[in-house]
């Protein structure tokens, strides 16, 4: 996994950083904790669809798209929040790009 020093775009393969643990809590709520730096981000249900998608091998294209058929009546708003959230797990070393082969 490559880390982004700038924004991504919609093309751009996304893949989940290894190091991280993902643990669900309840339907509401799941913890992301980062071992390495000791830090836990709280995710809702949303986040966490959107961390399961995010395998490596999907760009934020289809990713966005695959929510659009998870959850219904989702609008541009949705999207551009869906793009924050993924920029802000970007910033955070969450999640990076596909490492090339």
């Amino acid at each position: 996994m490559k880390n982004l020093d700038q924004e991504i775009n919609l093309e751009t393969c996304l893949a989940v950083n290894p190091n991280l643990v993902l643990r669900i809590e309840d339907d509401d709520c799941a913890l992301l904790f980062d071992p390495d730096r000791g830090s836990v981000q709280m995710l809702n249900q949303t986040a966490v669809a959107i961390w399961q998608n995010i395998d490596g091998q999907r760009s934020l294209r289809q990713i966005i798209e695959g929510l659009h058929d998870q959850y219904e009546g989702m609008d541009a708003a949705a999207n551009q929040q869906i793009i924050a959230l993924v920029n802000g797990l970007l910033k955070l070393g969450a999640i990076g790009t596909r490492e090339q082969s």
